[in-house]
């Protein structure tokens, strides 16, 4: 998975790329000037999609996913919840898990490639409920995103 941001992205938004990167240990890009098609080309012959952070009034406002091919998977309207500070150590390599019973669980989980399962035992775990994403790292919350709407 490849995660950067819209052209010319906010603090706010640069902040949360780097915490979403962190939390999947994938790349985070600044795109700059780059194109979609040039952003596209990224992504080619990656396991992942590509993820834009979206901007709604200066602040991330969605999280857009699309195929290499350049087809939108999913959108997703969110509001920033709870930020605390990336802990310093880095996450460990196991991959990290979803849990959670909302009707985008199953979905959300297959394009990330990570595991949907009721009790995870990585220490990096997303929890998916019909109006919000978590991202816990040790089991404290790294970062909590409201879902507005879903498409």
């Amino acid at each position: 998975m490849l995660i950067t941001s819209s052209r010319k992205p906010s603090i706010n938004t640069r902040v949360l790329c780097k915490y979403l990167a962190y939390f999947f240990q994938c790349e985070c890009i600044n795109r700059g000037k780059m194109g979609m098609k040039e952003t596209l080309s990224l992504v080619e012959g990656s396991p992942g999609p590509l993820l834009i952070i979206g901007e709604y009034h200066g602040n991330p406002g969605s999280l857009l996913f699309y195929a290499p091919d350049g087809r939108e998977l999913l959108s997703i309207r969110i509001s920033v919840n709870i930020i605390s500070n990336i802990p310093k150590k880095r996450p460990v390599s196991d991959a990290p898990a979803a849990t959670g019973t909302a009707e985008i669980a199953p979905i959300l989980a297959k394009m990330l490639a990570i595991d949907l399962i009721d009790k995870p035992a990585s220490p990096r775990v997303l929890e998916i409920s019909n109006d919000c994403l978590s991202f816990l790292y040790d089991g404290q919350y790294l970062l909590k995103l409201n879902i507005k709407s879903i498409r």
